[in-house]
């Protein structure tokens, strides 16, 4: 059954703006946008394997009292009744946070909301459910000893990315317009561009991330959406101060809509396909990237072929992340539950006792010395642009992708993790289809807290894109035709 009428439009594809100014002239109700939410979610899940928790009940009591205030016409924020994703690493009150591990299955519910789901439930965000992820968040991959593997909308014998996999599956598959991720080495960025929607990590700090366990300082919380405009109003919301955050700055609440539709005339733009080091970069993934770039030379930006000197980061990153994730394992497993953790955090904390605190304090200190060259890359440019994923999503029986080389197997994210060193604002959208049908992310790196330029260079781009490309993924369709439950 079809969810549309001439009337009444497909609400589990709208825009936040659309479905706000929905609710504003009452054409329909935050009732309705969760009714269709929650039909779109029962025709995918469990295939598409993106949730983990759902409170149909409570979301729908929530949705009722948003429908009463939208019709007393006294909303109580500017979020009120928009359905919202959140990564079941961040907490929200009243449900469970697993993180992946059977090793707290025990665990009692929350009792408290993340900073970041604050923010969002004093805005009116209904919560629908919360989204899979990795062990711990762990790997670049979603697929953990506690939920299986979650799949990729655009065909599901493919992966969705991870760690923040769940999130971007679920928004591009129609289950909410947005959900929340975090992005310690391409945690959002990497998911988003193989599920052809847009993932944020802004400035690290700008987003409180508390409570959390980042032993590295290398995570950001963001959102994630198919649309730029989303995006900002969403960093209007979670871009608050916050002392208690360990990597606070005094920065004022954004008005990242503000300037969203200033354009890119006069700015001067880096493109690098490669960042200098990545041997590895499948051709049409750079071809679409730069055709995307050269869209923004159009719109009047200079674009400068160049890459940032910062050697290959690849081996460091490689040689301190098992200090990092036993670390969290430790912080986040009780001693007596930390048997059950999967083969991979197993295998990270016997590489971990294998390195001595020289060995990581030396690793920190390289992060820090790529991190100084790409804060002066960029001081000679107002944006980097590169491929966020180097390779096409890949087969879910495969842990990385077909042909790479051995020697690099763990490190298939070239693009993303420098700019966690950096801790700089960094940002994926789908730019092109490649000749598989599948989506093709670029990133958009800015300057440490110029995030409103990423944001206003996305938009610009967005306008150029052909309107409703990454809307409809194809396997979705597929699926739908495949499983008996859609029948």
């Amino acid at each position: 059954m079809s969810l549309s009428t001439p009337s009444q439009p497909a609400l589990h594809l709208l825009s936040i703006e659309a479905l706000l100014q929905g609710f504003a002239t009452r054409r329909f109700t935050p009732l309705d946008l969760l009714h269709a939410l929650l039909a779109q979610i029962e025709r995918h899940e469990p295939q598409l394997n993106a949730l983990c928790e759902r409170q149909d009940a409570a979301a729908l009591l929530a949705a009722q009292a948003s429908t009463a205030r939208w019709a007393a016409g006294q909303p109580m924020g500017r979020l009120d009744g928009i359905a919202i994703l959140v990564k079941d690493n961040s907490d929200i009150q009243g449900w469970y946070t697993r993180n992946g591990s059977k090793a707290l299955l025990e665990r009692p519910v929350m009792t408290r909301d993340s900073s970041l789901v604050a923010r969002l439930r004093e805005a009116g965000a209904i919560f629908i459910g919360k989204t899979t992820l990795p062990e711990l968040a762990s790997t670049p991959l979603t697929d953990s000893p506690l939920t299986g593997i979650t799949r990729n909308p655009w065909n599901f014998a493919l992966h969705a990315g991870g760690s923040s996999g769940g999130s971007t599956a679920g928004v591009a598959a129609g289950y909410a317009p947005a959900a929340t991720g975090n992005d310690a080495a391409g945690s959002i960025r990497t998911p988003a561009s193989f599920c052809g929607v847009i993932g944020f990590k802004p400035s690290h700090g700008l987003v409180s991330a508390c409570p959390s366990i980042d032993p590295g300082g290398m995570a950001a919380e963001g959102p994630i959406a198919r649309h730029v405009r989303d995006i900002a109003l969403l960093m209007e919301h979670l871009g608050i101060y916050e002392p208690g955050e360990p990597f606070a700055w005094p920065h004022a609440t954004g008005d990242f809509l503000g300037s969203i539709e200033d354009g890119v005339s006069g700015l001067r733009i880096a493109f690098s396909a490669d960042l200098g080091y990545a041997a590895h970069v499948d051709p049409q993934i750079a071809a679409s990237c730069l055709a995307a770039a050269q869209l923004l030379q159009q719109a009047g930006a200079t674009l400068v072929l160049a890459s940032p000197d910062i050697g290959n980061p690849a081996p460091n990153y490689l040689r301190a992340w098992p200090v990092e994730v036993a670390c969290a394992v430790a912080q986040e497993i009780p001693a007596e539950q930390q048997h059950q953790v999967g083969d991979f955090l197993q295998q990270a904390q016997v590489r971990a006792r294998q390195l001595n605190a020289l060995d990581y304090a030396c690793a920190v200190q390289e992060r820090h010395q790529v991190a100084q060259r790409l804060h002066d890359f960029l001081g000679d440019y107002d944006l980097l642009l590169t491929p966020t994923a180097v390779v096409e999503p890949f087969a879910v029986e495969r842990q990385s992708p077909p042909d790479w080389p051995g020697d690099v197997s763990a490190m298939w994210q070239p693009t993303t993790f420098p700019f966690n060193f950096s801790r700089q604002p960094a940002l994926s959208m789908p730019c092109g289809l490649s000749a598989a049908g599948l989506p093709i992310g670029l990133q958009i790196v800015a300057r440490f807290g110029r995030d409103s330029l990423v944001l206003q260079a996305a938009r610009a781009l967005e306008k150029r894109l052909p309107a409703g490309m990454f809307t409809h993924p194809s396997g979705l369709a597929e699926a739908a035709i495949a499983s008996p439950a859609t029948r």
